[in-house]
């Protein structure tokens, strides 16, 4: 009770510097105090933005609530942010239909979500649908949907996903999701897991 009383008188006081700036500066400068640790301050800036509608503050207040275990006003707002389609919104959304944590566990929402924030841009949610392919999970069915699954491995091997890589060496070689069977392509992405793997093994260490 204390924290949200804190909140709110904050809110009061900082509602009128708020309205003075764009709403995108004033993001910047309420994700600015939350890495600097300072989350009421990053919470009274976000308020009145989210009220206004912009997605962006939607989701990241959404995060900050749901961090706090305030679930259901994270699950307002994160859908109110996936409804504008903002990719961390999609994302946040799709993680507590994952883990069941403010609404009913539901893996095809979780995907759907999930993939909306990949098909714009959201890093950790590419790995997570190509993931999801590679391992038949979040009710994915691979060889149900080649082209979808074959796009989603596509995109996260584009950001460095190892496991992508190594699917994609095996796909070339197999013809697996309808991929043509080319050595070529795939020893090329075998040499890329080789190349990534080494890059993410811990230095030997060095005896005296």
């Amino acid at each position: 009770m204390q924290f949200r009383q804190r909140v709110g008188v904050l809110i009061l006081a900082g509602a009128a510097a708020c309205a003075q700036a764009a709403p995108s500066d004033d993001h910047a400068r309420a994700l600015q105090a939350y890495k600097a640790g300072d989350v009421t301050t990053a919470m009274a800036v976000l308020r009145p933005l989210a009220k206004a509608g912009h997605a962006p503050s939607q989701s990241l207040l959404a995060f900050l609530l749901e961090n706090a275990d305030y679930l259901d006003e994270a699950v307002a707002l994160y859908k109110q942010a996936a409804a504008a389609d903002d990719p961390e919104g999609h994302a946040g959304l799709a993680n507590l239909y994952l883990t069941g944590r403010g609404l009913a566990k539901d893996e095809k929402q979780a995907l759907a979500h999930f993939s909306k924030a990949a098909a714009r841009g959201h890093a950790a949610s590419i790995d997570v649908v190509a993931t999801a392919y590679l391992k038949n999970q979040m009710a994915t069915d691979a060889a149900a949907e080649p082209a979808v699954a074959r796009e989603a491995v596509l995109r996260a091997a584009g950001q460095n996903h190892l496991p992508s890589a190594d699917a994609l060496a095996e796909a070339y070689r197999s013809g697996r999701w309808g991929l043509p069977v080319d050595e070529a392509q795939a020893a090329q992405w075998q040499a890329k897991a080789a190349a990534w793997r080494k890059q993410r093994s811990p230095a030997p260490v060095k005896r005296k």
